[in-house]
C-alpha cells in the first residue's frame, strides 16, 4: 500500500525527469548526432530544386454597374476561382506545348491572398530559369484563354446580329437603288407629259392621248410610296438590330475580367532544397525528441526500483544499506577477506544502521529474506553477521533457507547436523548443532537435512524455542530465509522475531515484488525494520549520489537524525577493529 509520502512537488517530479535524461546523455548525443550527419549527407546528393513565383491581380470590368461591396465580393470569388483553374490538365497541357517541353502539374502551386484580389503562382523545377519560365508563361496562357472564354459567350449572339443587320442594309439599297430609279422614271414621265401638251397646242392635227401618260405617272407613284414605305420599316428594323448589338457589345464588356501579372517571374540561383546544414539541425532535434519518447517508455516500462528514495516514498520503508555489485561468487565473505573494500564499508555503514534502529527497542533476532529469488540476502546475511563479530560482538547465523541452503558452502562447513536435527531429537540445548567458524565471535547453524514440510518447522514453537535459546547466548541472532514471495518460510517466521530485513535487487526485482513484499509483512504485523539494497550498479548516477550521501551520513536508516553523531559512532567503532591484511 502506497502511503502520503507518494505525494511530491512538481519541482521533484521536473528534477526527476532531468536526472532521467541526463543519465542518458550520451545516448541523445549519439542519437542526434547520428540523424544530423544522416541527413546531412543525404540532402547533399539530392538533386536541387529551385523556386520562382509571380504575382497576379485579378481584375473586373470598368464598366461595372455593381456597388462596391459587391464589386469587392465578385473580385474574391473571381481570384478563388482563377486559383483552381490555373492548374487544371488543358491548362497545364497547354503550357507544355507552348514552352516545348514536359511541366508537371505537382511543381505549381497556385494560392489566392485572402482578402485580396491577387494570386500567387510559385513553380519549382531542378533548372532555374525553367521555373521562372513555367510560371510567366502559364499566366499568359491563362489570361489568354481567360479572354477566350469570355469572348466566345457573347459571340453567337453577335454573330447573329451582324447577320442580320447585314441582311437589313442590304435590303435598304435595294430598296434605295430602286427608289431612285423609280423617281428617276417619274421625272421623265411628268417631263413627257408637258412635252406632249405643249406639242398639242400647237399642231391640232396630232392625235395624243393623254390618258396612257397619266396612268403611267399613276403608277410610279404608287411604286414609289411602297418602296419608301419598306425603306422606313428596314430602316427601323436596322436601328433596333444596332442598339440590340450595342447592349450585347455593353453586357459583353461590363461581365469580363482579366489578370494582370503584377510582378513577373524571375530565376533564382539559389536552391529551396536541399539545405543540408538546416535538415541536418532539424534530423538532429527530432532525433533529441524521439531519443528522449524512447528514454521515457522505457522508464516507464521498466518496473524495476530506480531511485533509492522511491521505495521510503511509496512505501515509508527506510533504506538500512546499499551494497555496490562485486563478485559474491569468488569472494563470499568481502567483510573478511577485504575489509578495507569499498563494500566492507558498505556493510558496516548497515551495521551501525542497524544499531540505530535498535536504540529505542534493542534487535537480537534479525531475520533477513528478500522478494524474489536470487536478491543476495545469503551474501547480506554473511557479510552483515562478520562485520557484527567484528565490532566484538557474539553473531550465530541460522540458514532457515530449509529448501535451497547455502550458508554451509559459503562458510565451507559440513551439513550433515544441522537446524532439522534439532527437530529431529528431544534435548532442550542445541548441543552439536552451533559450529564455529574460522571469524572470531561468529558461528553457524546449517540447515540439515531438507525437511518435507519446512514451513511447518519454522512456524513451530520448538523453532521459537530455539530462537530464544539462541538469543540468550548470542549478541545478535540472523536467520537466513526463503524469498518472500516464493514460499512462506519467511512470513510465518517473520512475527517471532526482533525485526525483519528485506533485501532487494534493484535491477531484477519489481515495484510489483517489492510492494507485495512489505505488505506481507505488514500484514502479519512483522517488525520491518528496513530495507537493503543490494547489487548496485553505482554507476548509474541516482545510486551514485544517494550512496555517496549515505557514505557521508546524509541519509541513512530510521532512527538516525544527527549525521554528526552517525560519524562518531562510526569513527569510535572502526578504531576498536583490528587492522587485518587485504587477502586477494
Amino acid at each position: 500500500m502506497e502511503t502520503e509520502n507518494d505525494e511530491r512537488s512538481t519541482v521533484e517530479v521536473f528534477l526527476e525527469y532531468v536526472n532521467l535524461l541526463w543519465r542518458w546523455t550520451w545516448l541523445l548525443v549519439i542519437i542526434a548526432v547520428v540523424a544530423g550527419v544522416c541527413a546531412y549527407y543525404i540532402s547533399q546528393r539530392q538533386t536541387p530544386i529551385y523556386e520562382s513565383s509571380t504575382l497576379v491581380l485579378v481584375s473586373g470590368a470598368e464598366g461595372s454597374q455593381l456597388d462596391s461591396y459587391s464589386s469587392v465580393i465578385l473580385g474574391q470569388q473571381l481570384t478563388s476561382t482563377y486559383s483552381l483553374t490555373m492548374v487544371t490538365g488543358p491548362m497545364v497541357k497547354a503550357v507544355s506545348d507552348k514552352l516545348g517541353y514536359p511541366v508537371s502539374a505537382g511543381s505549381i502551386t497556385v494560392n489566392a491572398i485572402s482578402n485580396t484580389n491577387l494570386i500567387h503562382v510559385t513553380v519549382t523545377n531542378t533548372e532555374p530559369q525553367r521555373a521562372a519560365d513555367i510560371a510567366n508563361t502559364l499566366v499568359n496562357v491563362f489570361a489568354a484563354q481567360l479572354q477566350s472564354d469570355q469572348t466566345s459567350r457573347y459571340a453567337d449572339s453577335k454573330a447573329n446580329l451582324e447577320t442580320e443587320i447585314a441582311s437589313i442594309n442590304a435590303q435598304i439599297d435595294a430598296n434605295n437603288t430602286t427608289l431612285a430609279t423609280l423617281l428617276q422614271e417619274e421625272k421623265e414621265a411628268e417631263a413627257a407629259s408637258n412635252t406632249n401638251g405643249s406639242s398639242a397646242n400647237q399642231n391640232q392635227s396630232v392625235k395624243v392621248t393623254p390618258t396612257a401618260t397619266g396612268t403611267n405617272i399613276s403608277s410610279l407613284l404608287t411604286q414609289i410610296t411602297q418602296i419608301q414605305t419598306n425603306l422606313a420599316q428596314y430602316q427601323q428594323s436596322s436601328a433596333y438590330l444596332n442598339q440590340s448589338y450595342e447592349s450585347i457589345r455593353l453586357a459583353e464588356a461590363q461581365s469580363s475580367s482579366s489578370i494582370i501579372q503584377e510582378d513577373p517571374a524571375v530565376a533564382n540561383k539559389s536552391p529551396i532544397q536541399p539545405q543540408p546544414v538546416r535538415s541536418a539541425l532539424l534530423s538532429a532535434i527530432v532525433g533529441l525528441l524521439l531519443g528522449a519518447g524512447i528514454i521515457f517508455l522505457i522508464e516507464f516500462l521498466d518496473d524495476t526500483i530506480r531511485d533509492p528514495q522511491e521505495i521510503t516514498r511509496k512505501w515509508g520503508v527506510p533504506i538500512l544499506g546499499l551494497i555496490a555489485h562485486y563478485s559474491s561468487a569468488q569472494n563470499p565473505i568481502i567483510a573478511s577477506n577485504q575489509p578495507r573494500s569499498p563494500v566492507s564499508e558498505s556493510y558496516r555503514s548497515l551495521r551501525t544502521n542497524l544499531q540505530f534502529a535498535g536504540v529505542e527497542t534493542p534487535l537480537h533476532t534479525l531475520l533477513v529474506t528478500s522478494a524474489s529469488p536470487e536478491d543476495g540476502k545469503t551474501s547480506v546475511v554473511t557479510n552483515l553477521a562478520t562485520v557484527l563479530a567484528q565490532n566484538d560482538r557474539n553473531v550465530v547465523v541460522i540458514d532457515g533457507d530449509l529448501r535451497r541452503p547455502r550458508i554451509h558452502k559459503v562458510f565451507q562447513l559440513s551439513n550433515h547436523i544441522g537446524l532439522t536435527d534439532y527437530f529431529l531429537h528431544t534435548q532442550d540445548k542445541l548441543n552439536g548443532v552451533i559450529k564455529k567458524t574460522n571469524i572470531k565471535g561468529l558461528s553457524v547453524i546449517t540447515s540439515g537435512g531438507l525437511p518435507p514440510n519446512p514451513s511447518e518447522l519454522l512456524n513451530s514453537e520448538k523453532m521459537f524455542e530455539a530462537v530464544h535459546i539462541l538469543a540468550a547466548q548470542f549478541n545478535m541472532v540472523l536467520i537466513d530465509t526463503p524469498p518472500l514471495l516464493a514460499v512462506t518460510d519467511a512470513l510465518v517466521l517473520s512475527p517471532r522475531v526482533d525485526g525483519v530485513i528485506l533485501v532487494i535487487d534493484p535491477n531484477k526485482t519489481k515495484r510489483a515484488a517489492v510492494r507485495h513484499a512489505i505488505e506481507q509483512l505488514r500484514q502479519v504485523k512483522a517488525n520491518l525494520i528496513g530495507i537493503v539494497l543490494n547489487n548496485i550498479r553505482v554507476k548509474r548516477s541516482q545510486y551514485y549520489y544517494y550512496q555517496r550521501g549515505y557514505y557521508y551520513g546524509k541519509e541513512y536508516g530510521r532512527g538516525s537524525n544527527n549525521a554528526d553523531l552517525l560519524t562518531e559512532v562510526l569513527d569510535e567503532k572502526e578504531s576498536t577493529e583490528p587492522a587485518e591484511p587485504q587477502k586477494e
